[in-house]
């Protein structure tokens, strides 16, 4: 998972998997961001994994709270399938998902 500064934030990319390994570093990497615009790029995600989605909802929940863009931008087929399949796909809705 590479951090990018951009003008508006920072840049997470998320990795191929996104499984319980991935969790923990992924939940790091958002806390130092907290409070700063954050775009997430979903394009590379091949594996999905209900621990990372959590965290992914909550640092979207908490970002609205903090009333901070929080946004995912190109999702991958297989990110959008594992939202549907884990029933998460209304959670993390359109204001966070861009295509």
């Amino acid at each position: 998972m590479a951090k990018k500064p951009t003008r508006a934030g920072a840049a997470v990319e998320l990795p191929g998997i996104l499984d319980l390994k991935a969790a923990g570093p992924l939940f790091d990497q958002l806390l130092t961001l907290r409070g700063k615009p954050v775009t997430v790029d979903a394009a590379s995600v091949e594996k999905v994994g209900a621990q990372c989605i959590q965290i992914l909802q909550s640092a979207a929940a908490t970002w609205h709270a903090d009333e901070v863009a929080f946004t995912i931008v190109e999702p991958s087929e297989t990110f959008r399938s594992g939202l549907d399949l884990l029933g998460l796909s209304e959670i993390l809705s359109q204001k966070d998902i861009a295509a």
